[in-house]
């Protein structure tokens, strides 16, 4: 047993790297991977517990002062523009960053349709990302950059003051996704993405004062069979590619849950944390 010295930022360093089944950067980082999910956030958006979600989030960064008229944010890993343009609305100046060329098409479509003039965007690789300045509020959501602790200290850097981190917290149950899953690779799928509270612990092993809330949505998607497949075929090859016949035997699978409409209902039962980073609290 470990005792409470012994948990140093190192400790939390191997406890990462010794995580079982963690997906290389290449399989779970690179925009062609993502630029084939940014037609789906559609749908997602539609799902009252998605905006409940970004309501929690809004507020837990408003009760914070992490948003405000004299701040300049970063969002990144910022996707189909989720959660920039609320930004925009309250913030002095909004830089919105994404490796999917498909993502930021999006974000740019949203800018002229609202006419925002305080959204800058780039489409840029984090990895690669060259950091002109320091951001007030340094801002990720649901993005596998977080599945590295080297992520969290770059994300540290970057920011003058404030950090804020939404990301899972150990629960992800998806009774459709695990039967393909199941059937696909012949043994029962084991979530392992990075949890948040790792993070947590490891910024608390650093000597900052880390806040973190948690939030137990349960998604419903309701969606086209052939959307549903690609959905679950886009997870699956997270792994390895599927074959033709692997594709038509998750195709299979899934259409027995279709409806007359040739519609597929589904749940995911989920629990996310949001870590709310000031990094001078505490501080002499």
């Amino acid at each position: 047993m470990n005792s409470h010295t012994d948990l140093t930022p190192q400790f939390w360093r191997d406890y990462v790297l010794s995580r079982k089944r963690s997906l290389a950067r290449k399989k779970v980082a690179t925009g062609k991977k993502w630029d084939q999910m940014a037609k789906h956030y559609h749908t997602f958006e539609e799902d009252e517990a998605f905006v409940a979600e970004q309501e929690w989030i809004k507020e837990g960064l408003l009760q914070r002062e992490m948003l405000g008229p004299n701040l300049d944010v970063v969002d990144m890993a910022c996707g189909p523009g989720t959660h920039c343009f609320t930004f925009a609305e309250l913030c002095r100046q909004v830089t919105a960053v994404d490796v999917s060329n498909k993502m930021i098409e999006q974000v740019r479509l949203r800018q002229d349709e609202k006419n925002v003039d305080n959204l800058t965007i780039e489409c840029q690789d984090f990895y690669d990302f060259q950091i002109p300045r320091q951001y007030d509020t340094v801002f990720v959501s649901m993005s596998p950059i977080l599945n590295e602790l080297d992520s969290v200290d770059q994300l540290l850097a970057m920011s003058n003051r404030y950090m804020a981190l939404i990301y899972w917290a150990g629960v992800r149950d998806n009774p459709l996704f695990q039967r393909c899953y199941q059937l696909i690779y012949e043994e029962d799928y084991q979530w392992d993405a990075m949890d948040v509270t790792t993070i947590f612990n490891y910024l608390n092993a650093l000597g900052y004062s880390p806040e973190i809330t948690y939030l137990h949505p349960v998604w419903k998607r309701h969606d086209t069979l052939a959307n549903t497949v690609e959905h679950m075929i886009w997870h699956l090859e997270f792994y390895r590619p599927l074959s033709e016949i692997e594709r038509k035997r998750v195709n299979d699978l899934v259409a027995l849950e279709a409806d007359a409409k040739g519609m597929v209902t589904y749940y995911t039962k989920v629990r996310k944390g949001a870590l709310f980073l000031d990094k001078e609290a505490g501080r002499l």
